[in-house]
């Protein structure tokens, strides 16, 4: 007990006495570790009052929104952003302003011609007139939430960001839930309006804001900004789609909606990965642009690999317990999800992976270089599934992305020096991060029927980890100033 009382003392006293970028990052890690966990934790709620079908069908919406938003909001909330928020200081409100005027043109533009293909040429969406209205609904005001909360990060004003996420962490699951069951032949449409409606309003609130701020005026010289930083990007942000969602939507088409449903719940799973790396993202992001717009990228190997390490351990502890989070998570219909999990959460660890690159060269404004990486990995993608899921079933999907993933991640590394004219990443930490990882995702699958060797090899590889914890704690507090 005296030994917790006395490393508790001293974790708080470091905390305490950290810098206000450190305490910021510890916040919203653990903020956003604490909304995406609740959002892991009611999964199996919704599995159980939801079908199969029915949980394919949130699915293949979801997946819609990921395509659908980078036409309707051209990703302003995104690089582009972060870079005009540094180059911009001095008319920071009506850059914002102007911005989201050109994100909501964007959204209706969108809008117009989805609906019109959708109903008059030919129907290609699985997606109700209900849903799709919401769907841009929401595109219209999220872009104002993303921006406000990018200001907090940027400033390390954490208390508000962290206690409007804790309203959407707890509103989101109760109102999905209560639509479900006062609406019961609309499950679908509950569940997702339901959990969106919080965000809908702060989103609201944070329009009203920004409007506020600025001239309410258009800066047509911030549209230009926009669109020529983006463009370039746009066929990136595609393939960027299709490496995470294509997968889904192919196997609704080419298996069914229970097949979907099924693949889906491992991505659940493996949302456990993603959590921790989001909560990380969000806090190290406005860092690694401060770094990179002062050109101090030779810092960021020090501060970004420990964490990716520490991540991949996550990474493969999960893959190794992947049996157990899908019986969690899930009735026993959904089991054979769990040996898509170690490949998904693979490509979610190179895809992450693979972030750590692309930033300095996008705040270089070198981003052609990551479109063709991209758009060359998710061609890969489509003919890899087009031959693997007819052939293999729905699970070879997890290890066409993993593939896709791993080549865009190696591609991209063996190439950054030239991109940048330096090299910023140790290449032996790279190396042993990522074999740890592929060996992982192949091995566990198939032992997940012996218990006992999977727990004893995870016990192993942690011990092994514990031995050489130094590796993980070179972090130090003014890495963050």
């Amino acid at each position: 007990m005296n030994f917790l009382k006395v490393n508790f003392r001293k974790v708080r006293e470091y905390i305490v006495n950290a810098p206000l970028a450190l305490k910021a990052s510890i916040a919203y890690m653990v903020v956003n570790f604490m909304q995406k966990g609740v959002s892991f934790l009611t999964a199996p709620i919704f599995t159980r009052v939801l079908s199969t079908a029915d949980y394919g069908k949130v699915s293949v919406y979801t997946s819609w929104v990921e395509i659908m938003g980078m036409f309707a909001m051209f990703g302003v909330y995104d690089n582009v952003y972060n870079n005009g928020y540094l180059e911009y200081k001095n008319d920071r409100e009506n850059m914002t302003w102007s911005m989201l005027l050109f994100s909501n043109f964007m959204t209706c533009v969108t809008f117009l011609v989805v609906w019109f293909v959708n109903h008059h040429v030919f129907h290609f969406l699985q997606v109700s007139d209900i849903l799709l209205c919401f769907m841009f609904l929401c595109f219209l005001f999220e872009p104002a939430f993303e921006f406000w909360k990018t200001q907090q990060r940027f400033h390390y004003r954490y208390k508000a960001a962290c206690v409007y996420a804790i309203f959407v962490m707890i509103g989101s699951p109760i109102f999905a839930l209560s639509g479900i069951f006062l609406f019961p032949g609309y499950k679908v449409e509950a569940r997702i309006i339901g959990a969106q409606l919080v965000t809908v309003i702060l989103g609201i609130c944070c329009y009203l804001l920004e409007w506020f701020r600025s001239n309410k005026r258009i800066d047509f010289q911030y549209w230009k900004y926009t669109f020529t930083f983006n463009l370039p990007l746009f066929p990136y942000m595609i393939s960027a789609f299709i490496l995470n969602c294509c997968d889904r939507i192919m196997i609704s088409y080419m298996e069914g909606d229970s097949a979907a449903g099924i693949y889906s719940i491992a991505y659940t799973a493996a949302a456990i990965v993603g959590i921790v790396w989001t909560s990380i993202n969000s806090a190290m992001t406005p860092i690694v642009y401060k770094r990179c717009y002062d050109d101090h990228m030779d810092s960021l190997s020090d501060i970004l690999l420990p964490l990716q390490t520490f991540y991949g351990i996550v990474c493969v502890t999960v893959m190794a317990l992947a049996p157990e989070v899908i019986r969690f998570l899930a009735p026993s219909s959904y089991g054979d999800g769990m040996y898509a999990v170690p490949a998904i959460i693979g490509g979610t660890f190179f895809n992450t992976g693979y972030s750590i690159f692309s930033i300095p060269i996008i705040a270089k404004k070198k981003q052609k270089y990551v479109t063709y990486v991209g758009v060359f990995t998710s061609i890969l993608n489509i003919i890899l599934n087009l031959l693997l899921i007819p052939r293999f079933g729905y699970l070879a999907a997890g290890y066409t992305t993993l593939a896709s993933y791993f080549i865009q991640y190696i591609g991209t590394y063996i190439f950054l020096p030239r991109i940048l004219g330096e090299s910023i990443y140790r290449k032996d930490r790279i190396a042993v991060n990522s074999t740890l990882v592929v060996a992982s995702a192949i091995v566990f699958p198939m032992i997940y029927r012996w218990v006992w060797i999977r727990y004893l090899l995870l016990a192993v590889l942690l011990y092994m980890i514990w031995r050489n914890r130094n590796v993980l704690l070179r972090l130090r507090s003014r890495d963050f100033s």
